[in-house]
């Protein structure tokens, strides 16, 4: 009597699994969410309904494969760009040229990461995966803290720069991949501009007393 190899089956089942994947963003970026479908999916990725439920037991779950897939890829790129740059101010102007350049060049993935999933973590006292986009770009702005005052510092400063550098560059992609979809500019000079100013701001910060007088009130 023959068995299979498991890991024949484990290859065969991993190669159905990114053909679903595959089929699956490109329906979801020309129906939406609404009309996504299982069976849509699975006609298209070529399996039976059965063997899809296999895989997926439903949309959401399929769904939130898509974004954990593309959060992986998005993390592969950010992790090529910061090695690209040696000085710390450097680093977070690579990895935030990164983040804007995955979302253009791969729109579909950058989109199914933000449109229905939500992010697991519910506080800060729960950490992220190390290997997560999130915390690469918390690592870069780590670096360009001393790390002197980031141990006087509140927990949360760390933390809310990070949001400030997430914000920064992921608003500078949804605006390019939306309202400014048409715009002929260069925007890659005009982020390193905007990424540099940050940097720089940022690896001079001290806690400021209240009583320090500030140009910003």
């Amino acid at each position: 009597m023959f068995t299979q190899d498991p890991p024949n089956r484990q290859a065969r089942r991993e190669s159905k699994r990114s053909a679903v994947l595959s089929v699956a963003r490109s329906l979801l970026a020309s129906v939406g969410y609404e009309d996504l479908s299982l069976r849509a999916v699975a006609r298209g990725a070529g399996i039976s309904p059965a063997g899809m439920y296999e895989l997926f037991e439903s949309k959401e779950a399929l769904l939130d494969a898509m974004g954990a897939a593309s959060s992986a890829a998005m993390s592969r790129s950010l992790r090529a760009a910061a090695r690209t740059a040696a000085a710390p101010c450097d680093r977070v102007v690579a990895i935030g040229l990164a983040y804007v350049r995955f979302a253009r060049r791969q729109k579909d993935d950058f989109l199914s990461m933000f449109t229905r999933s939500r992010s697991p973590r519910r506080s800060l006292d729960q950490d992220v995966p190390a290997d997560s986009p999130y915390a690469l770009m918390r690592s870069a702005v780590a670096e360009l803290l001393d790390p002197k005052t980031l141990q006087r510092a509140d927990p949360r400063t760390l933390e809310g720069f990070t949001y400030g550098f997430w914000s920064l560059v992921h608003g500078m992609a949804m605006l390019q991949l939306t309202t400014l979809a048409g715009f002929h500019g260069d925007f890659d000079e005009a982020g390193q501009l905007v990424l540099r100013a940050y940097a720089s701001s940022l690896s001079s910060w001290k806690p400021r007393a209240r009583s320090a007088k500030s140009r910003c009130k």
